[in-house]
């Protein structure tokens, strides 16, 4: 169903929100074993990981994304506005079996006060960085914070997509969590990325059909939608952005 958006004036509104989620926080927009699958696949393709890599989530939620990776990494770091959230990938690290350290934190991803300069060598976001309400702020924070040639890469909503920019606003549905909720350009995901010091940014789209905020019986259209998007290379019928950077 269409969300109702949350009034927000300050991030301890979006910790709130986040906070009510975490105990049943699952996935809303399709089978969540494909789509975690998927979405890591173009993590590892974007990331490049190594073996000796430090990875640092933002927006980690419960930390699958980082757990997933965590045994082709060196260590992991997750960052959340939410301790409900924190605590829910604490203790999903604790009962894994892998032997790759992983930590969970509250931080703020504008500012990420707990994380030393220089000192990760990836920086991950996937499904967040909308919800963050200085997505500027963020991307000059993960440059600060990468070692010179690390990367940084983030799965993101298309505000180019057609359903965003016009289908919803046109038939009044409501597309936002947050009432601060941003979805980024294309044009404008490569100027942040350009002014926060990237080398090289590239942004391209990928699959995403938001399924779990649409009217139902909407989202197969929008999945075929999708493919003929991916076939004639339509941009403004792809759901998601791929932001990828290297830090100089």
């Amino acid at each position: 169903m269409p969300p109702t958006p949350k009034p927000v004036e300050s991030i301890a509104d979006v910790r709130t929100f986040f906070n009510r989620f975490a105990p049943d926080n699952t996935e809303q927009h399709g089978s969540p074993d494909v789509l975690i699958q998927y979405r890591v696949r173009l993590l590892r393709q974007h990331g490049r990981f190594t073996s000796s890599d430090t990875v640092l989530d933002l927006g980690c939620g419960d930390g699958n994304h980082l757990r997933m990776l965590a045994p082709n990494i060196r260590k992991g770091i997750g960052i959340d506005v939410s301790p409900a959230m924190v605590a829910s990938a604490q203790r999903a690290a604790r009962a894994a079996s892998y032997d790759t350290p992983l930590s969970f934190r509250v931080d703020d991803a504008r500012t990420l006060s707990t994380i030393d300069r220089d000192s990760v060598d990836r920086v991950i976001c996937v499904g967040a960085l909308e919800h963050m309400i200085d997505p500027a702020s963020v991307m000059q924070s993960v440059h600060r914070v990468l070692r010179p040639g690390g990367r940084f890469v983030a799965l993101t909503l298309n505000g180019g997509y057609a359903w965003y920019r016009w289908v919803a606003p046109l038939l009044r549905i409501p597309t936002r969590h947050l009432k601060t909720d941003r979805r980024l350009t294309a044009e404008e995901a490569r100027a942040h990325l350009c002014e926060a010091g990237f080398a090289s940014p590239t942004v391209t789209p990928w699959t995403f059909v938001p399924a779990g905020d649409m009217p139902k019986g909407a989202a197969p259209v929008w999945a075929g939608l999708d493919y003929v998007g991916r076939w004639f290379n339509i941009w403004t019928l792809r759901g998601g952005l791929v932001l990828a950077g290297k830090a100089t």
